[in-house]
């Protein structure tokens, strides 16, 4: 990273308190989540030595985000997000103790109902958070905004999955849930003490919570967009192959033997390239609509074919770094079309877009889980592999074919130029 880069985000940390407050929170929070996920995911193995039981645990904590997609777009642009973010915080704080009472197999059943329920905390969260986060910073910083966030997101998986994958391995799965807990406490601490408003006046205001309206409003939005449309299937369009989350505690049990220590390892190597990916992408980008577009191509092909290789690996070493350049690729499309999405929608719409965002992918991420959790109790894992590294790599030619398409067809309906302009533009339009 060059030193006007570095600057660039240690001086949005320094200049800006409450975007400081809320990034604090985050780091606080995604160290704690990562440490249950190992917990979790060596939990439920060990005790069913099943794939397929594993990745329930998986969908336990994704799904059902899909269903509040309505409810959890509409409250984000109606309600104070600030309070809508604490409140969800501290109840999920005493969801992450219940993991405590699961013991025995014949318990299982308990990760998928303190999963489920923590997700749908977490569905009115999320949305709250990413339609804030324009709110907080100048339009020109958004992609170091969303560049810092991602790579955060990455640094504590990387963090958080090997120290949790060791610390599980020595004292026990105990401790990760109660330190997911404290740190939920942690997030709405700092969340708390942010002064600016995380809506714009005028959203606060509007009466009459209609959740299908809103949502329907949503949608025709984004349909009467094409350049917001493809934005929006982006993380979706990845969730399709998301089962190669699962495949990584599979290849550590059963390819490389090295148990929850090696769940550890792959996860840190994909939280290292989600932290790399971000910053190497905005430093290319360079703010250009089309340029990043172009991008988000490219970071669909480089998943499939790292992903194709990491079914070939002999060592867990070579499997850490395919595992790393695939997550450069999925971390950088992750920043872009949030980024993207966050300048080219209005606030009064933007909580519905990005739950819509969100919750498609949790969709398509369940779905590719459940099959994979299937298809890894039935065939061989490297034949998983290099089934879902294809996957990545045909819905990156359906996306860019699509984009090139709609294009051609409907010129005026898209944009280039700088991302900041572009948001000023639709600011202008809806005002």
């Amino acid at each position: 990273m060059s030193a006007l880069a570095e600057n660039k985000y240690v001086a949005l940390l320094r200049d800006n308190p409450d975007y400081r407050r809320l990034y604090s929170g985050q780091i606080v929070s995604l160290l704690g989540d990562w440490f249950e996920f190992i917990a979790v995911q060596t939990l439920v193995f060990s005790l069913t030595n099943s794939g397929f039981a594993t990745g329930l645990a998986i969908i336990a904590s994704n799904l059902p985000a899909f269903f509040l997609i309505p409810i959890a777009g509409s409250i984000a642009d109606r309600f104070d997000r600030r309070k809508i973010m604490i409140a969800m915080d501290l109840v999920r704080a005493c969801l992450a103790l219940s993991l405590l009472l699961v013991r025995t197999a014949d318990q299982i059943w308990m990760v998928y109902v303190f999963q489920t329920l923590s997700v749908v905390f977490s569905s009115f969260f999320n949305p709250a958070l990413n339609a804030a986060i324009p709110n907080l910073v100048r339009r020109e910083e958004l992609l170091t905004a969303n560049a810092l966030s991602s790579a955060t997101w990455g640094t504590m998986l990387a963090v958080g999955t090997f120290i949790g994958g060791v610390a599980v391995g020595t004292v026990g799965r105990d401790m990760a849930f109660v330190l997911n807990s404290l740190s939920f406490l942690g997030s709405a601490f700092f969340v708390s003490r942010i002064r600016t408003a995380m809506n714009q006046r005028r959203v606060t205001t509007r009466k009459g919570l209609n959740p299908f309206a809103d949502f329907v409003e949503g949608f025709r939005y984004a349909a009467q967009r094409p350049q917001v449309f493809w934005l929006l299937i982006v993380k979706s369009g990845g969730g399709l192959a998301g089962g190669v989350i699962l495949l990584l505690t599979v290849f550590s049990f059963e390819v490389f033997h090295t148990g929850a220590e090696g769940v550890g390892f792959l996860q840190f190597a994909r939280g290292l390239g989600i932290l790399v990916g971000p910053f190497i992408v905005a430093r290319f980008v360079n703010g250009r609509i089309g340029r990043a577009q172009r991008f988000i191509a490219l970071g669909f092909l480089v998943v499939g074919i790292s992903y194709v290789l990491f079914g070939l690996a002999p060592t867990i070493l070579l499997a850490m770094i395919c595992v790393f350049f695939a997550h450069t690729g999925w971390g950088s499309n992750w920043t872009l079309s949030a980024a993207l999405l966050q300048r080219l929608t209005p606030d009064h719409i933007r909580g519905r877009i990005f739950s819509m965002d969100l919750g498609m992918l949790t969709l398509t991420l369940a779905f590719s889980t459940f099959v994979t959790g299937v298809a890894t109790d039935r065939y061989s894992p490297h034949s998983v592999a290099y089934a879902l590294g294809a996957i990545f790599l045909l819905f990156g030619i359906f996306w860019a074919a699509g984009v090139w398409l709609s294009k051609q067809r409907a010129p005026s309906k898209w944009q280039d130029g700088l991302i900041s302009a572009a948001l000023a533009q639709q600011h202008d339009e809806v005002m």
